[in-house]
C-alpha cells in the first residue's frame, strides 16, 4: 500500500464520516471471517487485509473534530479462537515517526496505536491492547466508562512493520483473554486510538470531545461476528523462586556481649515454589487462585518520616491484588470529577492489610528473629459478570500464624506475634439504562484466632463492614450526576481491646471536654457508619461539584480497610470554568474556586477553607497550575491526641506545579508548596522531576525533594498530673519542631527488547528534626502555651533527658522526665529488576535489593556528615530469582 492509495480514500472517508455535527453518532464496524492464515508480523499481505478498510479518524487533540493529519485504515477479522486487527498508519514523513523501546505498560512516549474492545457490550468496561513502532506493548482494563487499570496483563500477540509510507501493525487477540457471555447476535464495542507523537495528535474513529470524559459508552459497534462460543479458560502459572540474604549483624544488648546473633548468619539462602491458577467458570466469571504467592519482584516502599498519630498509606504493588481489582473499588463511579477538600475517602478494602508485617511484639529482650511479613498461605478470587448484568467479585485469603523468637543470654523464647487470620471481600454491582445508573454492594469480613492474651488485647477478633454505592444520571448525556456511598462497620473483641481502640487516633473517645463521645471500658464491640454524596455537573465548559461527607465517631475500617479519622461532617462547593479552544497564547485554560466547611459531631467547626485555582497550558505544551488557599480559625480536636480542644489559627498557603513538553528528550516538572500560619509556623517544600532520554531505549528520571518546616506545637507527650486541673488532670507537652527533609528518587529504565528490560529504583533519604522550646497547653480551647523555664516553671537538660518541674520547687506538681525527640535519620533504598518475558505469559525475574540506614539524636542539619554516614555504612543485600511458566488449555 503506497501513499497515493492512502490519499485515495479521503473522499470516501468524508462521505462515511458525514458532517461534524454527526461525528458523535455511534459508527458500525463490520468484522469478516478469516479467509486465510494470518502471520502476525506487521506485513499486511494476507487476503483478509486486501478487503476495503475502515477509516475516517477524527482528532480529539490538537484540532478537535478535524480529520487526522495522517490517514489511518483498519481491518477486522476473526476465527473461532481469536479476533484479528490490522492497521495501516500512513505518514507523509515516515522518518519523523517516534519509536521508543519501553517495558510493558510503562507508557510508550512515542507514536502508538491502540485497539479498545468492550467485549461484554455493557458500554462501561473494556480492554485496551496497544503497541508502538518498536513492538513494545501495553494492555489494561477500562472501568466506569473512562478509567483505566494497567495492572492487567493479557496473553496476546502483535507484529509491527515500518515502511516508506508509515507503519503497519497486526494484532491477534485470543477470545480466551476476553470475558463475555454467548450472545446472538454477537456485539462488541470497539474503538481505535492513534497518537502521532511529534504533533501531539490523538485521533479516534469517533469524536471524543475535550469538554467531557465519556469513553467506552461512545465506542463504535462491532458487528458480523457469528458462531463464537466463550472458550474454556484454564491458565496455570507455576513458579519457583530462590533468595539469598546477605545482612549485617544488628547491635548487641549488653548482656549478650561476646555472643554472635544466632539468627543472623550473614548469609541465608532459601527457596520456595507456588502457583497461580485462573479458571473460567462461565462465559465471564473467572476464578483466580494463588498458592504461596511470591512478591520478590515488587518495588520497595519509599522512606518517610511520620510524626503524626496516623498510619502512613502505601500503594499496593503486588500483582495478585492489583490484577482485576477494578471491580473491588468502591464509592467513586459515575462522574469523573469527584472533588475532595480536606477529605480522604475511607477505603473499605485495603489489600495491604493481607500479608502485612506481624502486629504483635515479643515479650523478651535479646537477639530476635521477627518475620518482616505475614505468610499468605493461599488466596482466591472470583470475578466477572453474570448473564443478568451483575458484576461480581469475591476474594478470600488465609494468613498463617507467625511467631517471633528471642535469644536472651542463651535462653530461647518464642511468642506468637500474628494470629491465624481469614480475610474475605464480596462485591456486587450492576448498571442500568445504558450505564446512566448504578447500584452496588460491598461486604468485608475478618476473623482472627487470637488465642493469646497479648494478641487478644492488641487485635480485634472479628471485623465486618457492609456498604452500598452507586450513581444516578439525571439526563441521557450524563451531564448532571449524583454519586454516593454509605457504609456501616462493626468490630468485636475483648473489652480491653475495644477500650484501647476507642482511645486510638482514629477515635479519641477519651477527649475530656467532648460531650458527644466517651470511652466505655465494658464494651466488647464498636459499631459506626459513614456516607458521602457528590452532585456533579460533568460536561461542558462549566463544571460544578458539591459534596457532603459524614464519618460517625465509632466508624472503624482498619482491619481490612484504611481510614485515619472519624467524627467528621465535611462539605464543599466547587465551581470551575474551562476554555478548551486554543487562543494566541494558551492551548487550554481554566479557573476555579471552592469553599469548605467541616464540623465534628459535637457541633464544633473544625475547618473552614476558601481556595482559588487556575490551570494553564501554553501552545508550546508547557503549563502548570496555581492553587491559593486560606484556612480560617477553627477548633482542633486532634492536636492534643485525646486531650482537650485547642484552637487552630488561620493560615494561608499556595501550591504551584509547572511542567515542560514531555515529548522532548529533556523534560521535567517542578512543584512548590508554601504555607504560613498565624502562630508563626511555616512550611516550604519543593520537588523537581527531571526526565532524560539519552537513547530510544533508555529513560532516566531524577527527582530531588527538599522540605523545610517550622511547627510551633509538635506533640511530645501526655503526662498525668492531678494538679493540672486546668487541663483535666493531664499536662499536654509540645515542642517547637524545626524539620528538614532531603530526598531524591532515581529511576533508570533500559529496554533491550519489548520483552526484556532492566529497571533501577533508588531513593536516598535524610531527615533532621530539632525539638526545642518545650511547653504545655495552658488553657483548653485556645492556642496558648506555658513555656517551660518561664512563669516559675523549671527545665533542666541532662543528656537526652529533660527534667521538667511545671510549677517550680515550691509548687505542688511533681517533676517529670521527657526524652529529647530530636533526630537525624537516613536511608538508602535501591532495587534492580531484570524482567524477561521469554514466552507469552512466562517470565523470568532477577531482583537485587539493597538497603542501609542510620539513626541518631543530634537534631542538627549536617547534610555532608549524614551522607558520609549513609554511604559508609554496610548495606543489607537481598538477591532473588523467580521463574514462572504460563500453561493454558
Amino acid at each position: 500500500m503506497n501513499l497515493r492509495f492512502c490519499r485515495a480514500f479521503i473522499i470516501a472517508l468524508t462521505v462515511l464520516t458525514g458532517s461534524v455535527s454527526s461525528l458523535l453518532a455511534q459508527r458500525v464496524m463490520p468484522a469478516q471471517p478469516r479467509v486465510a492464515a494470518i502471520v502476525i508480523d506487521g506485513v499486511l499481505s494476507e487476503p483478509d487485509w486486501q478487503r476495503p478498510p475502515i477509516g475516517g479518524f477524527i482528532q480529539r487533540e490538537p484540532d478537535e473534530g478535524m480529520p487526522s493529519k495522517e490517514d489511518s485504515f483498519v481491518w477486522i477479522s476473526y476465527d473461532a479462537e481469536a479476533l484479528y486487527v490490522a492497521a495501516k498508519l500512513c505518514d507523509r514523513s515516515p522518518d519523523s515517526i517516534v519509536a521508543r523501546l519501553v517495558r510493558r505498560d510503562e507508557g510508550f512516549d512515542s507514536d502508538w496505536f491502540r485497539v479498545l474492545l468492550d467485549a461484554n457490550y455493557d458500554r462501561l468496561t473494556g480492554y485496551m491492547f496497544g503497541t508502538n513502532p518498536t513492538g513494545s506493548i501495553a494492555d489494561g482494563l477500562y472501568y466506569d466508562d473512562n478509567k483505566i487499570d494497567l495492572s492487567w496483563d493479557g496473553v496476546w500477540s502483535v507484529g509491527v512493520k515500518r515502511d516508506s509510507v508509515g507503519w503497519s501493525v497486526e494484532f491477534r487477540i485470543p477470545f480466551s483473554q476476553l470475558r463475555f457471555e454467548r450472545r446472538d447476535p454477537f456485539l462488541m464495542g470497539i474503538e481505535f486510538e492513534r497518537r502521532i507523537y511529534r504533533r501531539n495528535e490523538y485521533s479516534y474513529l469517533s469524536l471524543h470531545p475535550l469538554n467531557d470524559q465519556v469513553r467506552v459508552s461512545r465506542w463504535s459497534q462491532l458487528v458480523g461476528i457469528e458462531g463464537i462460543t466463550p472458550p474454556k479458560r484454564i491458565e496455570f502459572v507455576p513458579y519457583v523462586a530462590a533468595t539469598a540474604k546477605l545482612v549485617e549483624h544488628p547491635p548487641v544488648h549488653s548482656f549478650n556481649k561476646g555472643r554472635d546473633d544466632p539468627y543472623v548468619l550473614g548469609r541465608d539462602y532459601f527457596a520456595h515454589i507456588g502457583a497461580d491458577l485462573k479458571v473460567g467458570l462461565t462465559g465471564d466469571l473467572t476464578m483466580d487462585v494463588a498458592l504461596n504467592p511470591d512478591f520478590a519482584q515488587v518495588e520497595v516502599d519509599p522512606a518517610v518520616v511520620n510524626l503524626t498519630a496516623y498510619e502512613t498509606f502505601f500503594e499496593e504493588k503486588r500483582p495478585f491484588f492489583l490484577e482485576g481489582a477494578t471491580i473491588l473499588r468502591f464509592g467513586r463511579g459515575g462522574a469523573t470529577s469527584l472533588m475532595n477538600f480536606n477529605w480522604s475517602d475511607p477505603i473499605f478494602f485495603y489489600s495491604r492489610r493481607i500479608g502485612r508485617a506481624p502486629q504483635g511484639k515479643v515479650s523478651h529482650v535479646g537477639f530476635t528473629n521477627i518475620p518482616d511479613r505475614t505468610t499468605i498461605l493461599g488466596a482466591a478470587k472470583v470475578s466477572g459478570k453474570t448473564e443478568g448484568g451483575w458484576s461480581l467479585a469475591a476474594l478470600s485469603a488465609v494468613t498463617q500464624r507467625e511467631h517471633g523468637s528471642v535469644d536472651s543470654a542463651g535462653f530461647r523464647y518464642e511468642d506468637e506475634i500474628e494470629p491465624l487470620s481469614v480475610y474475605t471481600v464480596i462485591r456486587a454491582k450492576r448498571e442500568f439504562n445504558n450505564s446512566r445508573h448504578s447500584i452496588g454492594l460491598l461486604g468485608t469480613y475478618v476473623e482472627r484466632d487470637t488465642r493469646t492474651d497479648g494478641l487478644a488485647a492488641l487485635l480485634n477478633r472479628r471485623a465486618m463492614t457492609l456498604g452500598v454505592d452507586g450513581w444516578y444520571s439525571f439526563d441521557e448525556q450524563k451531564e448532571w450526576i449524583l454519586t454516593g456511598w454509605s457504609g456501616i462497620s462493626r468490630v468485636e473483641g475483648r473489652a480491653d481491646r475495644i477500650y484501647a481502640l476507642q482511645h486510638s487516633s482514629q477515635h479519641y473517645f477519651q477527649r475530656p471536654d467532648a460531650t458527644h463521645v466517651s470511652a466505655d471500658s465494658s464494651a466488647m464491640s464498636l459499631s459506626g457508619w459513614a456516607t458521602r454524596l457528590w452532585l456533579s455537573k460533568d460536561r461542558g465548559n462549566l463544571r460544578i461539584n458539591g459534596a457532603l461527607g459524614i464519618v460517625h465517631p465509632s466508624f472503624e475500617l482498619n482491619d481490612i480497610g484504611y481510614h485515619s479519622k472519624s467524627d467528621i461532617i465535611n462539605s464543599h462547593l466547587y465551581v470551575a470554568y474551562s476554555w478548551f479552544e486554543p487562543d494566541r497564547v494558551f492551548r487550554y485554560k481554566s479557573i476555579g474556586a471552592a469553599v469548605l466547611q467541616e464540623f465534628n459531631f459535637g457541633g464544633l467547626r473544625t475547618a473552614h477553607t476558601y481556595v482559588a485555582l487556575s490551570n494553564l497550558m501554553l501552545l508550546s505544551y508547557w503549563g502548570g497550575y496555581i492553587f491559593l488557599g486560606y484556612d480560617g480559625e477553627s477548633y482542633d480536636d486532634r492536636l492534643t491526641r485525646g486531650g482537650p480542644l485547642s484552637r487552630l489559627l488561620s493560615s494561608v498557603y499556595t501550591s504551584m506545579y509547572f511542567y515542560s513538553d514531555s515529548r522532548k528528550n529533556v523534560s521535567g516538572n517542578l512543584s512548590l508548596f508554601a504555607s504560613k500560619n498565624e502562630s508563626g509556623a511555616w512550611n516550604v517544600t519543593s520537588g523537581l522531576n527531571l526526565n532524560l532520554k539519552p537513547s530510544k531505549a533508555v529513560l532516566v528520571s531524577v527527582g530531588p525533594y527538599l522540605s523545610r518546616q517550622l511547627n510551633m506545637a509538635q506533640y511530645v507527650a501526655t503526662i498525668n498530673d492531678p494538679t493540672a486541673q486546668h487541663t483535666y488532670g493531664n499536662r499536654y507537652v509540645f515542642a517547637t519542631l524545626s524539620q528538614t527533609t532531603l530526598a531524591a528518587t532515581v529511576r533508570l529504565n533500559v529496554t533491550f527488547t519489548p520483552g526484556l528490560s532492566l529497571q533501577l529504583y533508588a531513593q536516598p533519604f535524610i531527615a533532621v528534626g530539632d525539638y526545642d522550646n518545650l511547653k504545655e497547653l495552658s488553657q483548653p480551647g485556645t492556642y496558648r502555651f506555658l513555656t517551660y523555664g518561664e512563669g516559675g516553671s523549671r527545665i533542666v537538660r541532662s543528656g537526652d533527658l529533660y527534667e521538667i518541674d511545671p510549677d517550680g520547687p515550691t509548687g505542688r506538681a511533681a517533676p517529670f522526665l521527657v526524652t529529647d525527640r530530636s533526630f537525624n535519620i537516613g536511608s538508602l533504598k535501591a532495587n534492580v529488576v531484570l524482567r524477561w518475558e521469554f514466552l507469552p505469559g512466562s517470565t523470568l525475574y532477577g531482583v537485587w535489593t539493597n538497603q542501609k540506614s542510620f539513626a541518631d539524636t543530634r537534631g542538627k542539619v549536617q547534610i555532608e556528615d549524614d551522607l558520609s554516614t549513609l554511604l559508609r555504612d554496610r548495606p543489607d543485600n537481598v538477591f532473588s530469582i523467580k521463574l514462572s511458566y504460563w500453561i493454558s488449555k
